[in-house]
């Protein structure tokens, strides 16, 4: 099978749902994140462009994160889930992680995780969320009492930044590992993560203008 694009892998990973009548109920928003157990800064070379918003940015930056959540805030399903915020953004959920209670993420740019709380606002597409709504869900969240992780926490769990190619190459040697090892259920995930990658070279694409012409 060809190797699939990187967006349309993740596409496909969050939005595919289970038809099934019985899944549980979507629990109350706003709802905090259960735990933060690891947290990983990276710099991309090349930037890739961030889907999980409306305004669609260039990420070049970012935090690689596992976060311990209550699975039933992540079961797929048939209509809209719970959005993943970081402080005043959208959170890039990598896998699904209702089996294994685990969810493996991108948090876009620059971030303070001491400062930043990190919660599950009220259903709905993340490609959707405008900055109005993030501050709206915000709100909420701040009406909660929900709070960033304690600085001691946060120095714990962070590993060094990390600096890699590109989007597919934070996926495939890193992000891969996360999933083996906190959401092993998901492993075929990390599997497509590693596939190999169809490479045209200049001259390749210089012949197939050619032939277009």
């Amino acid at each position: 099978m060809k190797a699939l694009g990187l967006s349309v892998c993740i596409v496909i990973l969050t939005s595919v749902a289970i038809a099934r009548d019985d899944l549980p109920p979507v629990p109350k928003t706003p709802s905090a994140v259960i735990d933060l157990v690891f947290a990983r800064p990276f710099t991309l070379t090349k930037g890739y462009k961030y889907n999980w918003s409306k305004v669609r940015p260039i990420v070049r930056s970012g935090t690689l994160v596992v976060l311990k959540v209550d699975p039933n805030l992540v079961v797929p399903r048939n209509s809209a889930e719970p959005v993943l915020y970081a402080g005043n953004q959208t959170v890039q959920r990598l896998n699904h992680g209702h089996k294994s209670g685990h969810v493996i993420a991108i948090i876009p740019g620059k971030i303070d995780l001491t400062q930043a709380p990190i919660w599950f606002g009220r259903p709905g597409l993340p490609e959707r969320v405008t900055a109005q709504m993030i501050k709206s869900e915000r709100a909420l969240a701040d009406a909660a009492k929900i709070r960033p992780f304690a600085a001691k926490k946060v120095k714990t769990v962070t590993k060094e930044r990390l600096k890699v190619s590109d989007l597919f190459s934070l996926l495939r040697d890193y992000a891969a590992n996360l999933v083996l090892e906190y959401s092993p259920q998901e492993k075929n995930l990390a599997e497509t993560w590693r596939l190999p990658v169809a490479r045209v070279s200049p001259k390749q694409q210089r012949e197939r203008k050619r032939r277009r012409k």
